[in-house]
């Protein structure tokens, strides 16, 4: 089925420049198009004006079988949430209660609560429970704009769990229509089997992870990423790198989670390892930045964490000026970043990290399809490229920025095929 959708008044290609990521000046260039139009079946055919659609549908001698009005709307890339942690059990709102009342995210985690909490739970679910939850965030993303989600395991931290995890992701890749990408992230805490009178055997358990897991993971191609939290108090540079070698062994590329309690270097042993992206940044160091800037790896930040921990922002204005490619991704999980929404991403990233708007939507869309490593078939709208997009209910595609704490999204086609109205 061949589809137009025309007269569109505000339409953002993201097309302009690289064409598979933005850096620095570059992201301010959204390729808006006035009076657009838009031909696509699963992939996209045409993007242009409504009369330069018309001539080439009738220089093509093409039949069109739907044709859709859309004047006093935007239509824009799929957001691409290229970090969260959506396949969990469990609840931690008790815990956010208390972190409000003054207790701190190591208190909580000294005393069993956090990531270990979460552990815990999703050890006693089962895959389908599992998958379920996920299948549950994953949906409500999509209503909200994201057509491509990175899903990550780190919940269990046994061979056992972290397949579990894992095989949901890849239900909710079968079931869902959008562009999924799973993370294998044992490294994101130690787990308790492992810690035993205030110590923790850390080489026991990366030998664990590397011995059994990583071949484990690799058998089911259940991963198409490795990660681990590098930060004060977890994982080292170096502890990452045993791992991170091993998985390279099996194929498997490389994210991190760098520098978001306290600067360890890990967004500069990032780019020197090529990792895909460096992840979160709260207190990234200027040699980092110089780092990511002279890399292909991405500087995802995750604006919503900072909210939810009132923790100080990445400094975005710095990593984007100093050339990095920065990506923007919702964080969601359970214990720092109870989102989904893409949009009140997009409002924090403006309104708490100096970023402009321009820049906002490249890092959500383009830019976060590369931290993916899909960007050579979404985030942006070109031709031979899916058609993963969205419309608002706006004329104007800034509207989403000023008009906060609603939802504009009003359909959300995944190659080709509407989602939502």
């Amino acid at each position: 089925m061949l589809n137009l959708i025309q007269n569109i008044s505000s339409l953002c290609t993201l097309s302009i420049g690289h064409p598979n990521y933005r850096r620095g000046g570059e992201m301010q260039n959204i390729g808006e198009i006035k009076d657009g139009a838009i031909i696509f079946s699963d992939k996209i055919q045409f993007v242009g004006t409504t009369a330069d659609a018309h001539s080439y549908i009738k220089q093509h001698n093409l039949q069109i079988d739907n044709t859709i009005e859309a004047s006093g709307k935007t239509l824009l890339p799929g957001f691409c949430d290229s970090h969260t942690h959506v396949v969990f059990a469990g609840d931690r709102s008790d815990e956010y209660a208390r972190r409000l009342r003054g207790a701190t995210y190591q208190e909580i985690a000294a005393e069993g609560g956090g990531i270990l909490r979460t552990v815990t739970a999703t050890r006693n679910a089962s895959e389908g429970e599992l998958a379920s939850n996920g299948t549950r965030l994953a949906l409500s993303a999509l209503t909200y704009g994201t057509t491509s989600m990175e899903i990550k395991s780190g919940y269990s931290l046994n061979l056992e769990g972290e397949l579990k995890q894992l095989r949901a992701i890849a239900r909710i890749k079968e079931n869902l229509p959008m562009n999924i990408r799973s993370t294998f992230l044992a490294a994101h805490d130690f787990p308790p089997e492992y810690k035993s009178d205030g110590k923790v055997d850390k080489q026991g358990y990366i030998d664990y992870i590397i011995r059994e897991m990583l071949p484990a993971v690799a058998k089911e191609h259940l991963a198409d990423y490795c990660d681990a939290f590098i930060d004060e108090g977890y994982y080292t540079n170096e502890d990452a790198r045993q791992i991170f070698d091993a998985a390279k062994r099996y194929g498997i590329s490389i994210k991190t989670h760098s520098d978001e309690l306290a600067d360890v270097s890990a967004a500069a042993f990032s780019a020197d390892i090529g990792a895909v992206s460096a992840d979160h940044l709260l207190r990234i160091s200027d040699a980092g930045i110089a780092k990511l800037a002279d890399s292909n790896t991405v500087a995802t930040l995750l604006p919503a964490t900072a909210y939810f921990l009132r923790a100080a922002y990445a400094p975005a204005r710095k990593i984007i000026d100093g050339g990095c490619i920065v990506a923007l991704a919702t964080d969601c999980n359970p214990g720092s970043s109870m989102t989904e929404n893409m949009q009140l991403v997009l409002s924090l990233s403006v309104q708490n990290m100096g970023m402009t708007c321009e820049e906002a939507l490249t890092a959500a869309t383009i830019n976060g399809a590369y931290a993916m490593g899909i960007s050579d078939w979404t985030g942006s709208l070109a031709v031979g490229k899916n058609a993963d997009f969205i419309v608002t209910n706006s004329g104007s595609w800034t509207d989403i920025f000023y008009h906060f704490g609603v939802n504009h999204v009003s359909q959300v086609w995944c190659s080709g095929k509407r989602k939502f109205f």
